[in-house]
């Protein structure tokens, strides 16, 4: 296992995201695309559709299984952590970042 899979794996475990959840894998892999240097969005046009022909799901499965990571992180996990980490792009009527706002989080944190 490479350093860059190590630290995408020690980030996303650090913020609540398990790999029993099949959100977690589509998360790990859109992360792991944008640092290197492949382009993920838009998510529903670019992004989701070339995680769907890998795992062989479909566009809006994959979305739904990411928002259920990210949700399941925000109930289960340090949620002081990911304040800290998310703060400043929690949807309020939400209480957690949108799909794309903590991707985007994800790899300015991982770059």
């Amino acid at each position: 296992m490479d350093d860059k899979t190590l630290s995408i794996r020690s980030y996303l475990l650090s913020l609540g995201l398990y790999p029993n959840k099949c959100g977690y894998h589509y998360i790990f892999e859109l992360i792991r695309l944008a640092l290197e240097r492949e382009e993920i969005l838009p998510l529903k046009y670019v992004g989701y559709p070339r995680i769907s022909e890998k795992f062989l799901k479909s566009s809006p499965a994959i979305e739904k299984d990411i928002q259920n990571a990210i949700s399941y992180a925000w109930l289960h996990s340090d949620t002081d952590r990911l304040y800290q980490e998310f703060g400043e792009t929690i949807d309020m009527r939400k209480g957690k970042p949108s799909n794309k706002h903590f991707l985007m989080t994800a790899i300015e944190s991982l770059s």
